[in-house]
């Protein structure tokens, strides 16, 4: 049996207040094999998109995660990561498309600066190199290349999200972490972005 890509094990995190804290996420664990589709399913407000933020380390105080926890990447504990390592996981190892995604990019910057700071910041590409790596990327969630000198107020609220998608996937990354990332596309765009993805 293969190991794991993810374990996830103990997971408990609190929000601390002034007078008094509240767990949002209480003693969660699981594993996600390479190549599994993982899935967490809940109502609205029980803590899946702060397991979500976990797995990245995206957490800022008043959040705690607690010290019986752990997020193994490969057996790597992604708590124990510091700023600079994870720098260096964040887009190359694990990638995440934000709930409400599309609001995510930067509204004065054209669509292919923000894919090109994203390549830059985490290998070495000429602006050629990553215009070609853009053009893939757009055409895989289903926008013409012609559009990526655009602003991000040219597109449509679901062409942004899979904008985004893509800006997601553009580095290959080995872990893929999605809260609601198609909640802007309709059902038939939904089934395929998620088919390529």
């Amino acid at each position: 049996m293969t190991a794991p890509l993810l374990s996830v094990k103990n997971l408990t995190i609190d929000y601390i207040g002034e007078t008094n804290d509240f767990r949002a996420v209480d003693d969660v664990s699981f594993d996600v094999a390479p190549g599994e589709v993982f899935g967490l399913a809940g109502e609205s407000g029980c803590g899946k998109s702060t397991i979500a933020f976990a797995i990245s380390r995206l957490h800022k105080p008043p959040a705690l995660i607690r010290k019986e926890s752990a997020i193994l990447l490969d057996g790597r504990n992604v708590l124990d990561l510091d700023q600079k390592d994870l720098a260096d996981f964040r887009w190359r190892e694990v990638a995440m498309v934000f709930q409400s995604a599309m609001n995510s990019l930067n509204p004065v910057l054209r669509i292919e600066q923000q894919f090109y700071d994203v390549l830059r910041t985490h290998k070495r590409i000429t602006r050629a190199q990553a215009r070609e790596r853009t053009a893939e990327m757009l055409k895989l969630v289903d926008i013409s290349p012609d559009r990526m000198r655009d602003y991000p107020h040219q597109f449509s609220g679901g062409m942004r999200q899979r904008i985004v998608i893509a800006i997601c996937l553009a580095l290959n990354p080995r872990l893929i972490v999605m809260d609601e990332p198609t909640t802007a596309l309709d059902v038939v765009v939904q089934r395929e972005i998620l088919q390529r993805i």
